[in-house]
């Protein structure tokens, strides 16, 4: 055996060892820290080098690109760059591979384009309106119409991830409000309004030969479950199936894991369900914890030692989670010390919680701590403006870290619909991307110019864009001239002529008046530009727009995305899979953490865990005795800490009791 393989299946844990070695169906219960990804490429190799299965004939999946990439990298590491599973993905991204071989089980052509989150919306958008004219649904205003298409949208999202077709879902709507909703008015009419929508939705994709995200995997797995040839052709391409974080799988995944290795049995699956914090998105925790009821003979191994956290951060979390009573039996321990308890600091109001953490902040960065190790996590997003005000005070930088990815960007997602509608102006399929770059830069086409373009459009059997051609041929005026240059433009650009997709994206932005846009507007366009930038060299890493496109879509974000040098501010859930030396934990109230009205208290403890166990040297917990005019007493989850893993207030040693100076307010 060669040594890089020997150095990536010794030195582990016995019990990452046995779990790595295990045949047919397994489940890894891998607690947090406890060496979950280094035990799963050890899985990979081990059945390569021992087992003799061709790296062509393993399906690797997990949740994000991020992690799919270091999975790829590790296993090259540890097998080689030239022995390294093709297959080595996220569910979606291999859903698209299918979804590309086969297109006709989904009504598509080849090269369909895939339709991201905010195409979806913009259809939505259309189909209400048209409701609404129609009589079929009462007039809203602009907020309302708002709500309504990122519910409806949501909603189909989720009927989806749960194998739920357009002519069943009218059928379970009280069954997702009684899983997913309020059980208010307003959510059962979002949930019977999404029902209603989902077969004019699928139809408009189809007619402009779209997939968006939901599609990607239900296609594939509906088409499997109809045609046993079918799935049978699928399922004989591997002989092992790893799976990755399997307490956040969705039914749809796990079917789709599940008709893949029917006949062989062979998938290796790793996850935590005391992590499990997704419900909310169509996760099911019953797939781990009941994994042997779908696999029966499946084996359970437990990696209990971490090696992330001190002892009393393990104590903290092993105790908040033993009240979760559904959970698998497993407690975490550490070979690295007890270091110190976990801190829980009370403030009078939010003002003074802000001050206080920012305060300690900059007492531990003048105490060498770098910024990039030090993160404030919460329950809700509005926790954290006043902490940000306190540290812009305090000169100490921070990046709020959002659920607004690089590829969700505006301006990315302009420039890509400047390069689609470029690319296939004739093509119907690039009608949401006319539609988002006509007037931006503004060019005078409003509401009622577009709409006359759609119904041109829609007459003739033209795109919008070659609809828009025919329109202003005609016009006159200055307003006319500016988009007359600009149809122009699109066309000359469509024969390329660029040696790189970056060179040409710079090009469209450029000559289409976007990029003078954003210098213009000074300091709030600098951003936007650093951001183009960024997508500018990322396409030079892609040989088509069609492989550009599908990326984009899948959501990856660029590497060393994070700033070296700042503090992290993000929600729990944001946090999930990172790590870091000191983390503060703020808003830990019994009116806010668990959610107050919870239908899943279980989840708000799993939530708990996480939080804590994001940390590796100290953690600190900070509650307000009062928030929003609100009294309120310390979360439950704290009175489970054990008194002995818990100190009262911010612990002070000789590193730390350095002066405040610098860090007064400005």
């Amino acid at each position: 055996m060669s040594s890089a393989a020997d150095a990536d299946t010794t030195g582990l844990t016995a019990a990452q060892q046995e779990a790595a070695r295990q045949d047919g169906a397994v489940v890894v219960l891998a607690g947090a820290g406890t060496g979950k990804t280094r035990t799963l490429v050890a899985g990979v190799v081990d059945r390569v080098r021992r087992r003799g299965i061709p790296p062509s004939r393993i399906l690797a999946v997990t949740f994000t690109n991020r992690a799919a990439d270091e999975m790829r990298v590790r296993i090259a590491q540890a097998l080689g760059a030239g022995n390294t599973p093709s297959w080595i993905g996220t569910f979606h991204g291999h859903g698209r591979r299918q979804l590309r071989q086969d297109p006709g089980i989904a009504g598509l052509r080849d090269g369909f384009d895939i339709c991201d989150a905010e195409d979806s919306r913009r259809i939505i958008r259309r189909l209400l309106g048209e409701a609404m004219q129609a009589g079929a649904l009462e007039e809203s205003g602009a907020e309302v119409l708002r709500k309504r298409v990122k519910g409806i949208t949501t909603r189909i999202a989720l009927f989806k991830d749960d194998l739920v077709l357009p002519e069943q879902a009218m059928g379970v709507v009280q069954t997702f409000v009684a899983r997913y909703g309020q059980a208010d008015a307003e959510d059962q009419s979002l949930w019977q309004m999404a029902a209603a929508l989902y077969a004019s939705y699928q139809a408009v994709l189809r007619e402009t030969n779209r997939a968006d995200f939901g599609d990607l995997l239900l296609y594939p797995t509906v088409a499997m479950m109809r045609d046993d040839a079918y799935r049978r052709d699928w399922a004989a391409r591997f002989d092992a199936l790893l799976a990755d974080e399997f307490q956040d799988v969705n039914r749809l995944q796990f079917l789709w894991l599940k008709l893949l290795s029917r006949d062989h049995g062979q998938i290796f699956s790793t996850g935590d369900d005391a992590q499990s914090i997704y419900s909310w998105r169509g996760a099911h925790v019953g797939f781990i914890r009941h994994f042997s009821r779908e696999f029966p003979g499946a084996r359970l191994i437990a990696l209990e030692e971490n090696f992330r956290s001190t002892g009393h951060i393990l104590a903290a979390a092993n105790a908040v989670i033993a009240h979760d009573p559904e959970r698998l039996e497993k407690t975490l321990f550490t070979r690295a010390g007890a270091g110190e308890p976990v801190e829980i600091v009370a403030f009078t109001g939010a003002q003074d919680e802000a001050q206080g953490i920012g305060l300690e902040i900059g007492r531990r960065l003048l105490a060498g701590v770098p910024p990039q190790e030090i993160a404030i996590l919460y329950r809700y997003n509005f926790l954290s403006r006043q902490l940000e005000e306190q540290l812009l005070r305090l000169k100490i930088p921070y990046e709020l870290v959002n659920d607004t990815g690089f590829w969700q960007r505006a301006c990315i997602r302009d420039a890509l619909a400047l390069l689609r509608l470029a690319e296939c102006p004739d093509d119907p399929q690039s009608d949401e991307a006319f539609r988002r770059v006509i007037n931006v830069p503004a060019r005078g086409v409003g509401a009622k110019t577009l709409a006359k373009i759609e119904a041109l459009a829609q007459a003739r059997a033209l795109s919008l864009f070659a609809a828009a051609e025919d329109l202003y041929d005609r016009a006159s005026g200055q307003g006319a001239q500016g988009v007359r240059a600009f149809l122009m433009l699109i066309r000359r650009e469509g024969l390329g002529g660029e040696a790189s997709l970056g060179a040409r994206l710079r090009g469209l932005g450029e000559r289409s008046g976007y990029l003078p846009m954003l210098r213009l507007a000074g300091e709030d366009g600098s951003a936007g530009l650093e951001n183009l930038e960024e997508l500018y060299g990322l396409a030079d890493g892609f040989a088509t727009v069609e492989a550009l496109m599908d990326h984009a879509a899948l959501g990856s974000a660029p590497a060393g995305a994070q700033e070296v040098g700042r503090v992290r501010l993000m929600t729990i859930h944001a946090a999930k899979g990172l790590e870091y030396a000191h983390v503060f934990l703020m808003g830990w109230e019994e009116t806010l953490f668990p959610a107050p009205g919870t239908a899943n208290p279980d989840e708000e403890r799993r939530l708990a865990y996480v939080a804590l166990t994001r940390g590796r040297r100290r953690v600190s917990i900070t509650w307000c005795r009062w928030r929003n005019g609100r009294a309120s007493g310390v979360s439950g989850f704290v009175e489970d800490i054990p008194p002995a893993s818990l100190h009262r207030g911010w612990r002070r040693s000789p590193a730390h009791d350095l002066p405040s100076r610098g860090l007064e307010p400005v």
